[in-house]
């Protein structure tokens, strides 16, 4: 059994380095197969399809990436504590993973309705839980009186805003320092 989970994780793995180079639509099953160390015919035995292994690779990937972010509130944590903490590994886990980024940004190819909605919900809880984040700073006097809920949109926007340059051209300084600056720009604002 082990020997058989370690051809589909390899397989996994080799379809990330494949994917982010070629792209959905130039990727072949055979370098997938050649890159995992495994023949073609493995691949369908653990993958239906092209669109099946990029779904699952998709789902490991972003399901990864949720439980290296994930940071655990204490009661002594603050929100902007919490906030600095998520931005950091947030960057971390960027940097540390750029080479699964995708060279062609336009080729979406593999995400249906299915993937699109899995991901819609997978955002979705994250939105949620932040929401949770900002409230509780609200309550206990950390945060002025906001919705909550565009406090979080923000966040994910600022996330996602330093993500593509940092991925793309690689270097963006130590993840604690840019983490830190974001956090002081979110709390404190760009005006004088």
């Amino acid at each position: 059994m082990q020997q058989e989970r370690g051809k589909r994780e390899r397989i996994l793995e080799a379809a990330q380095t494949v994917f982010a180079r070629k792209g959905y639509y130039q990727a072949k099953i055979e370098e997938i197969a050649e890159l995992a160390g495994v023949g073609k015919g493995t691949v369908y035995e653990y993958f239906v399809s092209k669109e099946e292994l990029y779904k699952e690779m998709f789902k490991v990937i972003l399901n990864r990436y949720t439980e290296y972010v994930m940071v655990e509130e204490t009661p002594e944590m603050t929100a902007k504590e919490w906030i600095r903490h998520l931005l950091e590994m947030h960057l971390r886990y960027m940097l540390e993973n750029r080479q699964h980024m995708p060279t062609n940004f336009g080729d979406l190819g593999g995400m249906d309705m299915e993937i699109l909605g899995w991901m819609y919900d997978m955002r979705k809880r994250s939105i949620e839980r932040l929401i949770s984040v900002f409230q509780k700073g609200i309550d206990r006097g950390e945060l002025k009186g906001m919705d909550p809920e565009l406090g979080a949109n923000l966040l994910v926007g600022m996330m996602r805003g330093v993500t593509l340059p940092l991925m793309v051209e690689g270097a963006c300084g130590e993840p604690s320092q840019v983490a830190e600056a974001m956090t002081e720009i979110l709390f404190d604002g760009i005006a004088r």
